[in-house]
């Protein structure tokens, strides 16, 4: 087999027949999950793009394999292995895992034949073409493509590219991309080549390079190349091809479009999106034939005259004519239209066709059957022509020509109806780089989700994190992985003074986080607040070098703490007293008290605060704060820190919603609200304490925090903050309402603060549809709502598939794509086995 092309240079590909294409690489944008008006602008401009088109544009969608060598050096690209031995490890361990699994992605591109600058350059084109293939027929080296003719080509492309809209982003390809679209075509299911970055140098030879693709054996149906004698056998039942080359036998099947619906709605119409959504990968390409508006109308008042002919036959029937013509004249007038309400609407004839693959030729075929019955109640029909899989193979490559087969499946279409299939829509989440953090759950195969969690700083952005979702769906797992990569790729090359920090709050009867934290990288420091406290948190003393921090906390401590109101002559007289020891030397929480007690010989508001702090001193639980015997807190040495507050009493939401119960509630639970806050203050400030260290504070049940206005206020400028000091809040509820109340400016605020958003599993339909609206889509959606509260690792599965559906969740990434995507736990034997909290047999993701 030869392949059609002569030259190749730059985003140029010259062919033995004398045309000339380009191509260009196409930016995707997620579809599936996104929201209503970001489908609606992808469908208009992709409706503005295709009727800005002209002549026999080609749409490519193809699948490429991602090599697990990749994906572990963008794992290790920005880490400083000599300090992060277990990373190394886990790399590794990441490696052997990749190895087992069938890794794909998907990208798009569009080749378009470049019109004839004249009908003199079209003769000369052709002309030489045919020359060269006389010299090569004879042995003899033709003469290359002259720079003159690539420069005129070259700006011939530039300023079609440029006449395009720009709701869709493209960048012209590279040689080394092009040669790679002819080496996948030709090693689907193989060790194809690795798809370019479009960052390579140009391809040595002048364009010449692309003579080894064309070293193909391409057998209808199957043979063995090695004995001539070998029957296909029935074709009927061998509908597929053998792509024969050094690296090996690649059994393809490719299908036509057919058939399609009558009428088209979203999103039902979007077939070519939903490729991207199929248990295994799918490379599609589509040939149009773009005619202007003008030019096609006069075929639809030819049909016009030839229907209205047919039905002035039956005019001597009394049956009538049949009913398909009516019909048949209804679609044409309405079609006719649709074209001449606008001067720039098109007709578009659209071949389609789409490649799949296996190991061996049954498996090839069996996904060809699958995906024929995949569409099958959606009136989309895909055909695989006995004897033309050749013919499909060389439809689905630019630069050949369109065989006569695919235009037997022509389909007649408007720019919108077209449109309407969603091309380029595939889905892509994470980052270039960072931690293996899951996979994604599309395009069959597998595609790994890496998450880069100090990426939002070095953009200027927010890193927070938020995760949503019910008991035992994933949540609490998901965020430990989370941390442990915070913790594990921290220390960065050149930067000595780099680490991956956490402060965590450990709520939980049985101290998981605890238990999690000294299973990761680093050292880990335990702050346990309870009767045995054997440290100390008094913000006077831990803040005396900041006296604006110490006041802040301090007032805002002692106001939850007291009930007191900032602006009452209880919380002046507070505030004053506070600023009087901060400007001693020694301030505390006792000095405090006596300088309350002073005052309240002339002044009643600090006689009566006084009083109260001196009783609330001698409670067991309160020496944490007001026991100077104790020593300061020191948080800065340890890698990750775990303030265990399981001892610590808190209110239910319901006694937080009203001041009468708030009034009443027990002292152990005013105490323990105070005490909560005065840690988050803590964590908050060690996180933010050195630029040179990415931090994370982590609130799993965060409604503890957001329940009061001081907690809010406090969570919002860690998340506002959090970019300039290189650090972020991780938090997590069972409602996006505890993150972010819908009824407060603040919780607003911090919702719109949080970039990245993890919804899990929420059977309950009212906290699914605020997990969605959280999310940022349609929270009425009946697939999405049906996609959280069943779809999402379901309960009722048999214990053996549980582990294998673990850990599913909806993912808002920082680019604010949103797919599906599974959770994986770090190839990290001792965090494996800390990392659950499940009281079950299996060990898996969650």
């Amino acid at each position: 087999m030869r392949l059609p092309i002569r030259h190749i240079t730059g985003n140029l590909v010259f062919t033995t027949h004398g045309t000339t294409w380009a191509l260009w690489r196409v930016a995707a944008a997620n579809y599936s999950h996104a929201p209503a008006t970001a489908k609606k602008r992808r469908l208009h401009a992709l409706e503005s793009l295709v009727k800005t088109l002209t002549g026999e544009p080609m749409l490519l969608s193809l699948c490429p394999q991602v090599d697990p060598i990749a994906v572990v050096r963008a794992m290790v690209a920005d880490v400083d292995l000599k300090k992060s031995p277990r990373y190394e490890r886990l790399g590794c361990a990441v490696l052997d895992q990749l190895e087992t699994m069938e890794l794909t992605g998907r990208t798009d591109w569009l080749a378009i034949p470049l019109p004839p600058l004249s009908h003199k350059d079209a003769v000369l084109a052709v002309f030489s073409a045919a020359k060269a293939e006389v010299a090569q027929q004879l042995g003899l080296m033709p003469a290359p493509i002259t720079t003159h003719e690539i420069e005129r080509r070259t700006e011939q492309a530039k300023r079609m590219h440029a006449q395009w809209p720009t709701g869709v982003s493209m960048r012209p390809a590279t040689e080394a991309e092009i040669l790679w679209i002819y080496g996948h075509s030709a090693r689907r299911g193989l060790s194809e080549p690795l798809l370019p970055d479009g960052t390579e140098p140009g391809v040595r030879g002048r364009g010449r390079t692309v003579a080894a693709l064309g070293e193909l054996l391409l057998a209808e149906g199957g043979t063995d190349f090695n004995n001539r004698k070998t029957i296909p056998g029935n074709p009927f039942a061998r509908r597929f091809l053998q792509v024969s080359s050094e690296w090996g036998d690649s059994y393809q099947a490719m299908l036509a479009l057919s058939e399609m619906p009558e009428a088209f709605a979203l999103p039902g119409a979007a077939y070519l999106q939903q490729m991207d959504d199929l248990a295994y990968p799918v490379d599609w390409t589509a040939r149009l034939v773009i005619t202007p508006g003008h030019a096609a109308e006069a075929k639809t008042r030819k049909r016009a005259r030839h229907l209205k002919a047919q039905a002035a036959e039956y005019q001597g029937d009394p049956a009538g004519p049949p009913a398909t013509i009516a019909k048949h004249e209804a679609d044409n007038d309405e079609f006719r239209e649709r074209l001449t309400s606008s001067a720039r609407e098109v007709e578009i004839r659209a071949m389609v066709t789409l490649a799949v693959w296996g190991t061996t030729a049954d498996d090839a075929q069996d996904r060809a059957a699958a995906l024929s019955s995949d569409f099958g109640a959606t009136d989309y029909t895909f055909s695989r022509p006995v004897g033309e899989q050749t013919n499909l193979w060389h439809a689905m490559l630019p630069g050949c020509r369109t065989p006569w087969v695919i235009t037997g499946y022509a389909q007649y279409l408007l720019a919108r109806d077209f449109a309407m299939a969603m091309p380029w829509c595939g889905s892509q989440l994470g980052d270039e780089r960072g931690g293996l953090f899951g996979l994604q759950l599309a395009s069959g195969g597998a595609r790994p989700v890496l998450i880069d969690p100090s990426r939002g700083p070095r953009e200027n952005t927010s890193a927070s994190m938020a995760f949503i979702g019910e008991l035992g769906a994933g949540k609490s797992v998901a965020m430990k992985s989370a941390v442990y990569n915070v913790l594990a790729r921290g220390h960065q090359p050149g930067k000595p003074n780099s680490r991956g920090r956490a402060v965590i709050v450990d709520r939980t009867k049985d101290e998981e986080w605890a238990r999690f934290a000294k299973a990761c990288p680093g050292t880990t420091q335990i702050i346990r607040i309870d009767q045995n406290a054997e440290v100390s948190l008094d913000p006077l003393r831990l803040y005396a070098d900041s006296p604006t921090v110490a006041a802040r906390f301090c007032e805002s401590f002692l106001t939850l703490l007291l009930g007191v109101k900032p602006m009452d002559l209880e919380g002046v007289a507070l505030s004053e007293a506070v600023q009087t020891v901060l400007e001693r030397p020694e301030p505390s929480m006792p000095a405090l008290i006596d300088e309350l007690t002073r005052r309240g010989e002339h002044d009643t508001p600090a006689r009566d605060l006084g009083r109260k702090l001196r009783a609330v001193s001698r409670k067991d639980l309160a020496a944490a704060v007001f026991d100077n015997s104790l020593p300061v807190v020191d948080t800065a040495r340890a890698d990750s820190v775990v303030f265990l507050v399981n001892s610590l009493a808190l209110p239910k939401k319901s006694e937080l919603a009203s001041d009468h119960r708030i009034e009443r509630l027990e002292f152990e639970k005013v105490l323990g609200r105070s005490l909560m806050y005065l840690i988050a203050a803590v964590a908050r400030e060690t996180v933010m304490r050195h630029k040179d260290e990415f931090g994370v504070t982590v609130f799993d049940e965060c409604w503890w925090l957001t329940n009061s206005d001081e907690g809010l206020e406090l969570l919002l400028e860690l998340l506002r903050d959090g970019r300039k000091h290189n650090a972020a809040g991780y938090v997590g509820s069972h409602d996006p309402q505890d993150i972010g109340p819908t009824d407060s400016d603040k919780g607003a605020i911090i919702r719109g603060l949080i970039p990245h958003r993890f919804l899990f599993r929420q059977t309950t339909q009212s906290l699914a549809s605020r997990g969605l609206d959280f999310l940022g889509v349609d929270a009425t959606d009946a697939d999405l709502l049906d996609l959280v509260t069943a779809g999402l690792s379901p309960i009722d599965l048999p214990d053996e598939e549980k582990p294998a559906r673990a850990g599913e969740c909806l993912y808002r990434d920082l680019a604010g794509r949103i797919g599906l995507m599974r959770v994986l736990i770090p190839e990290d034997a001792a965090v494996k086995l800390a990392i659950h909290t499940t009281p079950s047999d299996y060990r898996t993701a969650a």
